[in-house]
């Protein structure tokens, strides 16, 4: 999915577009000029001359003080219409410019005023007279003025004391600490306790000097932490430094070498990144030795930054919860001895220019004095129009997640029903060990590879299987029709067209020796890009000898497999396709399934030996052959396959009826391309036929999914038909979500 504009920045575009007005022949340090009307702006709101402001801070002014008061009056205006508190807006509209590239290269994704409103009702209980508040990376401060509005509301005396006494920040750019002075000095009408609240700020990377640059101001340490951290990956990729030196490209396309002057450039920055890196790991332990995220050093910051009975409030990427290298992270925050609230969103309710599937967190760890807590607080929220609401929440307890979870990653349960379930499976599963031991290979990268790839079937070359072919007990899904990347246009082929037809073919001589080795064995393949909210997530076929897989699609053999394996594989298919195994992934993924989060997911008690297990792997193999190229057009007995190994993975998990009806809840987009049942909006066969059949298998009540599934059928329903293979009308995708 594409980026989506901010709906923060949707409500501050008509005062966006008066600054952009009053603006107009600045083009020099423009960017000043227009903190110079915001400083104009806010001295309306606090009360004070803005002349008295501007002799509090000398600075060479670009705008002229009458000009600039008159400029805030149109902007004011405008602002009076948005839903927003004005200071919070004053810091949204203070944020220094940033280009993609540069958001994606610096991680800087601004906290939407939602966000920051919600941050501060975490903390508010702990904001009160004396206390100490800092944001180690405020940029221009929204989550200290939601927090200072919180104590303050407004009282602009209250205003007053609290500035001076107890709001301080950090920052690597002076500008944004520009914009979080003026933001916060519109709640006051005290400019004097704005200078002695700026003066204690410090200007600088917060993670060099580490909270040793507080302690002469602030002994013993904070109160509390507030922080939305920059989310960025330390490293310097080709593609993103090509976007910044203006190279314009779209990821996946065909790369040419850059010119020498900007490839010796990349090889600069390079190295000065690794510098830093090596400098933050000497100082941050739980930064790992991997691929490093600037944020799993603030992290770490922040609880040294805070007294021993303080507390954090801090946006993150949801890695914390899932990721294998922040493990000693999740230590850290988890079994910390205070109340540990962990709020999960995602980024539909357009809170960042960013893909709207993405998942964050909002962490809270509150130190009080009532005693560590047994248990963690699990809560999962929406965006709204001017705020966030919690729809779901979990509670779980730190010992059984330490039984069921050794590595301490946290499902993404919403409710007592869910967590059961993860409790439920995970006790009568059994991990990926002996037979069930992987081989897991990425066989060609996409990237790297690129130059090697041909774009006709020639001698000696193999086709190269690509993410997009492959669906659920699908191998040769789509077939490749034109373009190139994310750009590419493939075409879904219906129920028993599977075929192959690649973009791409890959010489025989240039595969690793591990990959050729692997080229004339079948093997199980899957996409590794998907989705917590897709129609289903895990999507795995078995992938015939003679084709190579680009490293968006790793295959897997299991070595101790009995005999020549086939049977694994197909019992593999089976049970990765399987609704129950793909309930349980979704709690723990957002957009990809590495290795890690794949074995995190426990497996049933089925094996090729037992009766069950070869009933799976025969169903599995005949879909195969089913969706294949001469399979027939048996809809019907596809959907009866299915459901027949769905119901056997989840008695093999120990499941009940009732424990598939709360798992279907998580499917809301199955059956989009099948009719509904009159005066429904969406038909449900699948959970209807799903449901029925296991009643009728374990000796339940079946006669309203009887009924239901019977009428669904007189209208021409299916169950189990992917929505982009409902329709007998052929279409065309681009698929974002590929190589």
């Amino acid at each position: 999915m594409s980026a989506t504009r901010p709906l923060e920045e949707q409500l501050l575009e008509r005062a966006e577009s008066a600054l952009r007005t009053a603006l107009v022949g600045v083009r020099e340090r423009s960017h000043i000029a227009r903190l110079e009307l915001l400083e104009a702006c806010a001295s309306r709101l606090g009360g004070y001359p803005l002349q008295t402001f501007r002799d509090a801070f000398p600075d060479e002014y670009i705008v002229e003080c009458g000009a600039a008061e008159r400029a805030s009056e149109r902007v004011l205006r405008d602002l009076a219409l948005v839903p927003i508190q004005p200071a919070l807006a004053l810091a949204a509209l203070a944020r220094e410019p940033l280009e993609f590239a540069d958001r994606r290269s610096t991680g800087a994704y601004y906290t939407d005023f939602r966000l920051a409103t919600y941050v501060a009702s975490k903390v508010t209980h702990r904001l009160t007279p004396g206390s100490r508040i800092v944001d180690p990376a405020s940029g221009t401060g929204i989550l200290l003025v939601a927090c200072s509005v919180a104590a303050c509301g407004a009282e602009k005396a209250r205003a007053a004391e609290w500035l001076r006494q107890s709001v301080y920040a950090a920052d690597i750019s002076a500008l944004a600490l520009r914009g979080a002075r003026l933001a916060l000095a519109s709640l006051t009408d005290d400019v004097t306790a704005v200078v002695s609240m700026a003066a204690k700020w410090k200007c600088g990377d917060s993670l060099l000097p580490g909270a040793a640059i507080w302690a002469d101001s602030v002994p013993g340490g904070f109160d509390v932490v507030v922080a939305n951290p920059p989310w960025e990956k330390l490293k310097v990729s080709r593609h993103e430094f090509a976007r910044s030196a203006g190279v314009g490209r779209h990821y996946g396309a065909d790369f040419n070498s850059l010119p020498l002057f900007q490839e010796f450039e990349l090889n600069v920055e390079r190295d000065s990144v690794s510098r830093y890196v090596a400098d933050l790991q000497r100082q941050y332990k739980m930064l790992g030795t991997g691929e490093a995220d600037k944020y799993k050093a603030f992290v770490e910051l922040f609880f040294k930054l805070i007294r021993p009975d303080g507390c954090i409030a801090a946006l993150v990427p949801a890695g914390l919860i899932r990721s294998q290298g922040t493990e000693d992270l999740r230590r850290l925050v988890i079994t910390d001895a205070g109340d540990v609230t962990i709020a999960v969103l995602e980024n539909r309710a357009r809170f960042f220019a960013i893909d709207s599937r993405f998942k964050f967190l909002v962490f809270t760890v509150d130190r009080s004095d009532n005693g560590p807590s047994t248990e963690i607080t699990l809560a999962h929220c929406e965006g709204a129009a001017s705020g966030v609401v919690e729809t779901g929440t979990a509670v779980v307890n730190r010992t059984e997640l330490r039984e069921i979870r050794p590595d301490l990653s946290v499902p993404e349960v919403r409710s007592p029903a869910e967590w059961h379930i993860v409790q439920s499976m995970t006790r009568n599963g059994t991990p990926w060990a002996g037979v069930w031991t992987p081989e897991i290979v990425r066989e060609v990268d996409m990237t790297r590879e690129r130059a090697r790839f041909v774009r006709t079937d020639e001698p000696g070359a193999v086709p190269l299987i690509e993410g997009r072919m492959v669906h659920q007990h699908r191998f040769g899904a789509k077939r490749y029709v034109s373009g190139s990347g994310r750009r590419a246009v493939w075409v879904p082929l219906m129920e028993a067209e599977s075929t192959l037809r690649p973009q791409f073919w890959f010489p025989r001589t240039a595969l690793s020796r591990q990959a050729a080795a692997r080229l004339p064995l079948p093997r199980l393949g899957f996409c590794d890009i998907t989705g917590q909210t897709n129609e289903r997530s895990m999507l795995s076929a078995v992938v015939p000898a003679g084709v190579i897989c680009g490293n968006k699609v790793p295959t897997i053999r299991f070595p101790n497999a009995s005999g020549d394996g086939i049977d694994q594989l197909y019992l593999g298919a089976g049970v990765l396709n399987s609704l129950p195994f793909d309930w349980f992934l979704r709690r723990i993924i957002t957009t990809t399934v590495n290795y890690f989060l794949l074995m995190g997911v426990p497996l049933p008690r089925l094996t090729p030996d037992t009766t069950i297990g070869q009933r799976v792997a025969k169903y599995a193999r005949e879909l195969a052959e089913l969706h294949g190229e001469n399979g027939g057009n048996d809809s019907r007995l596809v959907a009866e396959h299915r459901t027949a190994i769905d119901i056997e993975v989840l008695l093999g998990y120990g499941l009940s009826v009732d424990d598939l009806s709360v798992m279907l809840h998580d499917f809301p987009l199955l059956d989009r391309a099948q009719p509904p049942l009159p005066g429904e909006e969406r038909s449900t066969v699948t959970r209807d036929l799903l449901l029925l059949r296991c009643a009728e298998r374990v000796g339940g009540q079946t006669t309203e999914w009887a009924q239901r599934f019977a009428e669904a059928t007189k209208l021409g329903a299916v169950a189990y038909i992917p929505s982009e293979f409902g329709d007998e009308d052929e279409t065309t995708d681009t698929d974002e979500g590929a190589e």
